[in-house]
This record gives structure tokens, C-alpha cells and sequence, in this order.
């Protein structure tokens, strides 16, 4: 205990014996009360209970002492008249004594108690964090806030193992000083796996090392030293992974044998969440290869095929042009040359789909946002497609008075593109495809349907996949739904596939689109559309 505490103690008894002994003398000048010297257990039994054993030995003394000089005849000197007296006292300062002991030993059960309880729930804090918590830095955040709140720590701070050295990957409390030597104890941790405690000495401030013992019963002072920090070596199984650095007390104190047992299985809990981050790395990066596997053989399945196809039609083409001793005629060199133009544009949309999937992964395809009316782009798509639509029924249903879309016009362009061509791989010859589009609780709700399509419900969640295909037939890549899902998500929205019953399949997208002030309405150039042709 420490001198502080000591004298404030002593202090308490000495005005406690004496503020009864002046209730006693105030009662005796009235008249004489049999028995009042109880006053003086219950004021013992109080101090017992609030402020321990100690003042309330000292309390028992003194009122024995105060009792015989001001109430027993003689008064002011130690000495009785009668033997009887003697009995008196002495029961006084026994049961005074018996009384603080027992009651201080309560008040000592009860504290300790209520440590135990706190230190259970803090293990028990740290672990539930650890299994529910998805960030491992915030169970380490969480875990030395309340350490430096039940241990009355000014600071704490966890280091885990780099490639190099140790990491500070989490601090909590006041600054802690900077040490040059942390560096080699951190080291001798990590390679001796023993707790360290560094002791600072009050004349000179030279700071001592120790090994420290956590689990003795004392923590020895080297030459009146104040400990200062304590390292704490994470162990999984036989390595240390990081090491738990604690500061000093509010109140300069050493840990006590339950808190040095806290400390180590407080260490042990952090441990287990770094083994469990470790593992989660390694599972992270174990999926990250073998998705990279697949998708590796899938590109080679997929885009070989793709790549082999127009290649093998234009050298066919271009040898029969360059064949000596032949002169094809006219319409025969122009075939050859559609044929060329048709699968190198063929190659073209490969190679283009394959940068737009690079873009997306990387984050470098970001949208260009301008309030823009999605009939115009419906309008720009379906006249670069028609080509390929040209015997398609296509029914567009658009409201007149569909308003504006913050949207990247080139970017849902391509989305269109690759949905309308889509439903033209999917579906019969003579199936219709419908365009849909409407504004309701602030989004674009865009749907593209085909029918005479069905897809299997365990497909549907897939369709969006790199490099999936619900079927080889059509040919394909499996990259065009691929990117118009980046391309939505990149937008703020989300697209999805459901079947229409038997009928077909509808492709439905949203982006966020904000009502836009009606007084700046006007400013906005009216759809393609409306405008006057040159």
C-alpha cells in the first residue's frame, strides 16, 4: 500500500474515534448511558466495511486508548479504579479487532469479486469481438480500450510481426514514450517468448530490463524502480506473432496477482485473433488462386475458340486473294473483303470486351455522369444495331415524359448493346424483344425482355459471372453480362435476371436518378428525337 494511502487511512480513524468520543462525552454530561461504548464498534465496523482493515485495527486501538483517558474513572490517566473496568476495555478492543477483521475481510471478498467479474467480462468482450467482428484491428481497438479501463492503464498498443520487423497496428490511450532500445526487447520477445518488464529508476531515470515472471507472486522491484512497461509475447504455438505492450498505472501501482494472470489470458485471446486474421489471410488468398486458376482456364476455353474461328476465316480469305494464278472476279474479291472487315470487327468486340473486364477489376472505368434522357440512348442503340435487327421484332416502350438520368451515356450505351444482343443470341428467330423503362422512387428502372427463352433457376444467380455461358451453342465469351454488371454497379445500381413464367426472360437494371428542379428543367437540350433535323 502506499504511504499516501496509509496516512489517509490513518487520518479517517483518528477523526472517526474522535467525533465518537465527542457524541460519548456529550451523552455522559447529560447523564450516564450504560453500554455507550458500542458508538465506538459501530463507528470500527463502519471503517471495516468502506475502508479496510487497517483503520479499523488502528480505530479499535485508539478507542480503547480514548475511552480509558476520558470516560473511566480516573479520567486522563490509563488507569482504573475498579477491575471490572479493565474487563471492559479489553472486551472493547477485542471485539473492535474481531469485528474490523472479519468485516474487512468481507469488504476484501466482495473486491475481489467484483475484479474477478470485471476481468471475466473483459475476456469475455474480446472474445465475442473476435468471432463477430469482420475487422481484426477493431477487435484489437475494442480489446485495449478496455484493458486500459479495467487495469487503469494510461496506454496500451499491440504489435504483430512484418516482413521486416514488428508493426504497430493498433494503439489506445496517451502517448507512450519513445524508447531507442524497444527495438532489441522487442526482438528478445519475440526470440526468448518471455514477458519483459522495463523498470525506471526515480533519481536517474535509467531504465532496467527484466525478465518478469507473470505468473509469481510478486513482482520484484530492481532497486526501487517503478515499473513502467510490460511486453507480452502473442504466442501461436511455438511462434511469437506479436507482442502486447502495456504502460503504466494511473497510480504507479504494479499489477497484482489476479491482474498479472489477466494479463496472460488477455494476451492468449489477442493471440487467437491474430492466428484467426493469419488464417483468414491465408483462405483469402488461397480462393484469390484458385479463382485465378479458373479463370485462367476459362479464358483459355472460352476466348481460344473465339480467337481461333475469325482467324481461321481471314487467312482463308486473304490466301485467296493472294493466291498467284487466280484472278477472282469482282463480287468474289468483295465477298472476301466482307469477310475480312466482318471478323476482324468480330476480333475488335473480343479484345474491347477484354479491356472493359481489366478496367472494371481495376477501378479505372469510372462513368462520366451527365443529365441525360435514356430515350436518346435507346434510340442511339437500337439504330447502330440494326443490322443485326433488322428481321427482329423490337417493341420500346417509353414514356413521353420520362425525365432526365445523371448517367454516362457512352457506358449504358454498351449496356443496352450488350443486353439487346443478348436476348438476340437467346432467343428464337421470330421471338420479340421489348424495351421497357420507368422512374419510380428516385431510380431508372430499365428492363430488356426476350421471349421464348428460359433459364434454370440455379443459373440465374450466375449469368453475370466471367466467362460464363448458360450454353456453348451461341459462341460467346461470357464476358458481355460480366460488363454490364460492372458498368451498373460502377453507376451506384444493380441489375438482375428472372424468367417471365414460360413466356421468356426479362433483364431489369436501376440507377439512381434524382427528381431534377423544375426550373432548371428547361435548361436541358430535348431528347434526339424532338430535335430538328439539318
Amino acid at each position: 500500500m502506499r504511504l499516501s494511502q496509509r496516512l489517509i487511512d490513518t487520518l479517517v480513524a483518528v477523526a472517526v474515534v474522535a467525533a465518537i468520543s465527542l457524541l460519548v462525552g456529550a451523552a455522559e454530561s447529560v447523564g450516564h448511558v450504560s453500554n455507550i461504548s458500542n458508538l465506538y464498534i459501530i463507528g470500527i465496523a463502519l471503517l471495516a466495511a468502506r475502508r479496510g482493515r487497517y483503520p479499523a485495527v488502528l480505530a479499535s486501538v485508539l478507542a480503547f486508548l480514548a475511552f480509558d483517558w476520558f470516560f473511566i474513572p480516573p479520567v486522563h490517566v490509563f488507569t482504573v479504579n475498579e477491575p471490572s473496568e479493565y474487563i471492559a476495555l479489553a472486551t472493547l478492543l477485542v471485539t473492535g479487532v474481531i469485528i474490523g477483521q472479519l468485516l474487512a475481510l468481507v469488504r476484501r471478498r466482495a473486491t475481489e469479486a467484483q475484479e474477478r467479474q470485471r476481468h471475466t467480462q473483459l475476456l469475455y468482450d474480446v472474445s465475442q469481438a473476435a468471432l463477430s467482428m469482420p475487422s481484426v484491428e477493431g477487435v484489437y481497438k475494442l480489446a485495449l480500450d478496455r484493458l486500459n479501463e479495467t487495469l487503469e492503464l494510461l496506454w496500451s498498443r499491440v504489435l504483430i510481426r512484418g516482413d521486416v520487423a514488428f508493426e504497430q497496428v493498433v494503439y489506445s490511450g496517451f502517448n507512450a514514450p519513445s524508447l531507442p532500445d524497444e527495438t532489441h526487447w522487442l526482438q528478445r520477445v519475440a526470440e526468448e517468448g518471455e514477458t519483459l518488464g522495463v523498470w525506471e529508476q526515480p533519481e536517474n531515470h535509467v531504465r532496467v530490463v527484466r525478465e518478469l515472471d507473470i505468473s509469481a507472486g510478486k513482482v520484484s522491484s530492481p532497486e526501487g524502480g517503478t515499473l513502467r512497461q510490460v511486453y507480452v509475447p502473442l504466442r501461436i504455438e511455438s511462434r511469437v506473432e506479436g507482442v502486447l505492450v502495456v504502460g503504466t498505472r494511473t497510480n504507479d501501482e504494479p499489477p497484482t496477482d489476479d491482474e498479472r494472470q489477466l494479463l496472460l489470458a488477455f494476451a492468449n485471446q489477442l493471440a487467437i485473433s491474430v492466428q484467426r486474421d493469419r488464417l483468414a489471410e491465408q483462405q483469402t488468398r488461397s480462393r484469390a488462386i484458385e479463382e485465378s486458376d479458373r479463370l485462367k482456364t476459362a479464358l483459355v476455353s472460352s476466348v481460344s475458340h473465339e480467337l481461333k474461328t475469325p482467324l481461321a476465316a481471314i487467312k482463308a480469305s486473304a490466301t485467296s486473294l493472294l493466291q498467284d494464278g487466280s484472278s477472282p472476279d469482282v463480287d468474289t474479291r468483295r465477298e472476301l473483303a466482307e469477310s475480312i472487315d466482318r471478323e476482324t470487327d468480330r476480333l475488335t468486340k473480343l479484345v474491347a470486351n477484354l479491356l472493359d473486364v481489366s478496367r472494371l477489376e481495376s477501378g479505372a472505368l469510372q462513368p462520366r455522369l451527365e443529365m441525360t434522357s435514356f430515350t436518346d440512348v435507346v434510340a442511339d442503340v437500337l439504330d447502330r444495331m440494326d443490322p443485326i435487327l433488322h428481321d427482329r421484332r423490337v417493341q420500346v416502350n417509353l414514356p413521353d415524359a420520362l425525365p432526365p438520368t445523371p448517367l454516362d451515356f457512352v457506358l449504358i450505351s454498351q449496356v443496352m448493346t450488350n443486353l439487346i444482343d443478348n436476348a438476340v443470341r437467346y432467343s428464337p428467330p421470330d421471338a420479340a424483344i421489348s424495351i421497357s423503362a420507368e422512374v419510380a422512387r428516385e431510380q431508372l428502372r430499365v428492363t430488356v425482355f426476350n421471349e421464348g427463352s428460359h433459364i434454370p433457376a440455379k443459373e440465374l444467380e450466375r449469368l453475370f459471372d466471367k466467362f460464363y455461358r448458360v450454353s456453348t451453342a451461341t459462341g460467346g465469351t461470357g464476358l458481355g453480362l460480366a460488363i454490364v454488371r460492372g458498368i451498373v454497379e460502377t453507376h451506384g445500381g444493380r441489375i438482375w435476371a428472372e424468367n417471365v413464367g414460360r413466356r421468356g426472360v426479362a433483364f431489369t437494371f436501376t440507377l439512381p436518378s434524382p427528381p431534377v428542379d423544375k426550373s432548371r428543367r428547361s435548361d436541358l437540350p430535348p431528347p434526339l428525337a424532338e430535335q430538328p433535323h439539318a
